[in-house]
């Protein structure tokens, strides 16, 4: 990661690219993460649970998660925890600036999200933007988050998801896909040398395999997937549809519902709505 915060300095400072074109995915993806975060948001609020105080952006990459919620009145305060060095001395603020972030409210921190040098019941809210599934060991990820979070306080998450009909040789598959030449540049690795999306850390899980997770680290977990009607769209997009679907989840939920669909776009990613037990 620190050898891809090089790279991406120097094509910004050199080459006066943009921090959009040169990082990519999670920079595009700042409106689609905004909207989710705060459909999540409005889904606890409805369930009346509202974090507030300190929250923790777990895995914060180029500090994007971190940015979105520093906009929230009820963050008083933001650790972006980033194990790259250099993403968290760099990128993150060229993201804050970018995104207007409230930087007096954000604290950069090189850390594991494994051991979180914050106290039991401290945090009211932690964020997981696309993390989660680079975890060596999930259950330690959520038992750890699971300690420093505030009884009332929740945990969201926006990852990748497969329907349980995915078999292990499919996620394997998924798995052993060969990082790309563009990839392979950015952090360093010679094109010719074989490398994985396993050797990357990644991993796969179906919807049945992040429950189980959850509920073995001692949370209740709410698993939303996304689902657009292919007629009429464009009649849907006019209507506050994302926002029915909220409201809708929000009241199967609290009819023992837990697993729910949002209005919107993302085969491969799914949205997690957690909270301690």
């Amino acid at each position: 990661m620190d050898h891809r915060a090089a790279w991406e300095k120097r094509e910004i400072e050199a080459y006066r690219k943009d921090l959009k074109t040169v990082h990519g995915q999670a920079v595009r993806d700042f409106a689609y993460f905004s909207r989710l975060i705060s459909g999540a948001l409005q889904f606890l609020e409805h369930l009346g649970r509202r974090p507030q105080g300190i929250a923790v952006d777990l895995g914060s990459g180029t500090g994007v998660g971190a940015a979105i919620l520093s906009r929230y009145p009820f963050v008083h305060r933001v650790y972006a925890v980033e194990f790259s060095e250099g993403f968290v001395d760099y990128i993150m603020p060229l993201t804050f600036q970018q995104f207007q972030a409230e930087t007096q409210k954000i604290i950069r921190v090189v850390g594991d999200f494994n051991r979180l040098h914050l106290s039991d019941s401290s945090v009211g809210l932690v964020l997981s933007l696309d993390s989660l599934h680079h975890s060596e060991d999930l259950h330690v990820t959520l038992r750890e988050v699971r300690r420093v979070l505030h009884p009332q306080g929740a945990l969201i998450a926006v990852d990748r998801g497969w329907p349980d009909f995915y078999t292990d040789a499919q996620l394997n598959a998924m798995l052993d896909q060969e990082l790309n030449e563009n990839l392979k540049r950015k952090y360093g690795i010679p094109p010719e040398q074989s490398f994985t999306r396993r050797d990357f850390g990644e991993h796969e899980y179906r919807y049945r395999d992040w429950e189980a997770f959850f509920h073995r680290s001692g949370f209740v977990l709410h698993l939303f997937r996304f689902w657009h009607p292919p007629a009429l769209n464009r009649l849907w997009l006019r209507l506050p549809t994302f926002a029915w679907s909220v409201r809708w989840s929000a009241w199967r939920a609290r009819r023992g519902a837990r697993r729910h669909v949002l209005y919107g776009w993302g085969k491969k990613r799914i949205l997690l709505v957690a909270f301690p037990k």
